[in-house]
């Protein structure tokens, strides 16, 4: 599959969960605001379920399970093979995810919960696709099969960044 099939096909993911993701909030907020009306909820309900969205680990662990496989399918490109549609899945359900964490932080933004898991969304989204531009472009395919020294050290770097994403990320 070509880069600029998986960029439509992963930005397309990333809309339509950031888009759901939005509505959801906003349905969520009304229906909290009547359940406060009939004293079924408190002002805090809403706001104790953003900040448990906002200091989730969710999008640490998403990145660091992404650059894990990422070194994996660098160092054993014969392993991408037969997970070439693993990792075609987990790669769009990524970003859908990414696009539902943008879609949730955004509204929880513009209500006054803080812009936090916005742009912490946005910026993990932007660096793992301007990261996988940058390695298509600076290792070929043909690079990639051969098992040359570049390839490893690329590998090693990425499998390396992984638990620090996961830990400090």
């Amino acid at each position: 599959m070509e880069p600029a099939e998986i960029a439509k096909r992963s930005a397309g993911n990333f809309l339509i969960f950031a888009a759901c993701a939005f509505v959801l909030w906003i349905m969520a907020g009304a229906i909290d605001w009547v359940a406060q009306i009939v004293h079924l909820s408190t002002p805090e309900r809403l706001t104790a379920v953003a900040t448990s969205i906002t200091s989730s680990s969710t999008l640490q662990a998403l990145v660091s399970i992404w650059l894990l496989t990422a070194a994996l399918a660098i160092a054993f490109p014969r392993i991408l093979t037969p997970l070439s549609t693993t990792t075609t899945l987990m790669f769009d359900v990524g970003y859908g995810i990414l696009g539902a964490l943008t879609g949730f932080g955004l509204a929880i933004g513009l209500f006054g919960g803080g812009w936090t898991i916005f742009v912490r969304a946005l910026i993990y989204s932007a660096v793992i696709a301007i990261g996988f531009f940058v390695f298509r472009k600076w290792l070929s395919v043909a690079e990639l099969r051969s098992y040359g020294q570049a390839r490893w050290i690329i590998a090693a770097i990425v499998a390396l960044a992984s638990p620090f994403v996961l830990l400090w990320g």
